[in-house]
């Protein structure tokens, strides 16, 4: 690596492309190189204590923040890990609850730095040993990590201390790196936890749920499993979380759609074994105050873009899973109120186009593409992916105000794929 100094300027602005081109990102999957690194920083990961680690396909960032949220309405001090960022990098790294500090993010991430000595590294890896150094120096009551990418050989892994380990709705994704056997994404997932850790597991497909319980989680006393030992029930137009013991409404204003319904669920589901493990001791009344004040950024969120005539919404998903849950929503926004219906999107390389796309098809009236930075497909491409699907994808150069500003009847816009895209539309509006 050749980094002498790093550009502050750029790296707060969301430019980081500039500085993650320098690391490498297709080192074999291992946890030696984040190890390395952190055996040169006195090893801070073995001093963090109180910790939820959350692996899984779909909801990781949404489950840690409803978590989050009833911790803190407990009077908690709680750090958090999450990745990827929408606008900003420093909002990967939560210390007591707010974005880590720039000045103090720059001095670790050059003081890390210079500890490399010329190694490779990936730069979600360096990022880890970053919070981890962090969280060391700011101790707090609770410690929040959300995987990056699978489990086992995921840099966050590297906690040797876990009081719960929660597992989100396990499909498929980064299949180049996860291979495309649910049963082997699945076995990647579980490698965060074992028997020894109590682990709550969100709904699954019951191929998956069958997997798991068979070779992993054995242990009746250390789980908590989704339709097994807490369900989520729907009376008239309310969702709840039921378990043998308690039921707790779920009521949120600002996270739409029956899969944050889901998500809020096993956030409930997690705080309630914790609770029956005596770790914590959250009421009723607390948990129900703080899914309903959670509010996470991207996750199907309304947009007010200053055009009365239009509806716009964002969401970061960027899988079949996801694009599915999402279009199943705008599908019933449709069915309340018809409007017409267009798709923005950009897509990492990689993902699957089509399986994307499929869900939005009967959907959008329009669909058009954005090509983002060199990790995403280019226009080009996408079209022959999805040649075979019989739809026109129109071309969007850049995404900026006058395509919203435009509209001249009632329209409801979507814009999702990428993360970099959902966040340059949420702070363009």
């Amino acid at each position: 690596m050749k980094i002498k100094n790093l550009l502050v300027y750029n790296m707060l602005k969301n430019d980081i492309e500039l500085f993650v081109e320098k690391f490498s990102e297709n080192l074999p999957r291992s946890l030696e190189r984040i190890y390395g690194l952190l055996d040169r920083i006195d090893n801070p990961q073995n001093s963090i204590k109180n910790v939820i680690h959350i692996a899984g396909t779909n909801g990781k960032g949404s489950v840690l923040s409803y978590i989050k949220s009833c911790l803190l309405m407990d009077k908690q001090k709680v750090n958090a890990f999450t990745s990827p960022h929408l606008i900003k990098i420093t909002e990967r790294i939560l210390i007591d609850n707010k974005f880590v500090d720039d000045e103090v993010f720059v001095r670790t991430f050059d003081s890390l730095l210079a500890k490399l000595n010329q190694e490779e590294i990936v730069f979600f890896e360096f990022m880890t040993a970053c919070a981890l150094f962090l969280f060391n120096q700011n101790k707090a009551d609770w410690n929040l990590f959300e995987v990056g990418m699978g489990g086992k050989y995921d840099a966050t892994n590297t906690l040797p201390m876990k009081d719960l380990a929660v597992i989100t709705p396990i499909s498929y994704d980064h299949e180049n790196y996860l291979g495309d056997d649910i049963f082997q994404i699945t076995k990647e997932k579980l490698g965060i936890t074992s028997n020894k850790i109590p682990t709550v597991i969100g709904k699954q497909s019951d191929r998956v749920k069958e997997f798991i319980l068979k070779n992993f989680l054995s242990n009746q006393d250390n789980r908590f499993v989704f339709d097994m030992d807490w369900t989520m029930t729907k009376k008239k137009e309310f969702y709840y979380y039921e378990d043998n013991e308690e039921s707790i409404r779920i009521n949120n204003q600002f996270m739409h759609g029956e899969h944050q319904k889901m998500n809020a669920a096993t956030s409930i589901a997690s705080l309630r074994f914790l609770n029956k493990l005596n770790k914590i001791n959250l009421s009723k009344d607390i948990i129900e105050k703080g899914i309903s004040n959670t509010h996470w950024r991207g996750r199907l969120e309304k947009i007010d873009c200053k055009n009365n005539l239009v509806e716009l919404w964002v969401d970061s998903c960027h899988n079949p899973s996801g694009s599915n849950a999402v279009a199943t929503e705008i599908s019933k926004m449709n069915f309340k109120e018809k409007r017409k219906t267009k798709l923005i999107f950009s897509l990492k390389k990689g993902k699957k186009i089509n399986d994307f796309i499929a869900p939005f098809v009967d959907v959008c009236s329009e669909i058009s593409y954005v090509e983002g930075n060199k990790a995403h497909y280019s226009y080009n491409e996408i079209t022959e992916k999805i040649s075979n699907m019989n739809i026109k994808i129109r071309n969007i150069k850049n995404l900026d105000k006058s395509l919203i500003y435009k509209e001249d009847s009632p329209s409801r816009i979507l814009i999702c794929g990428s993360m970099q895209l959902v966040g340059k539309a949420i702070s363009i509006f």
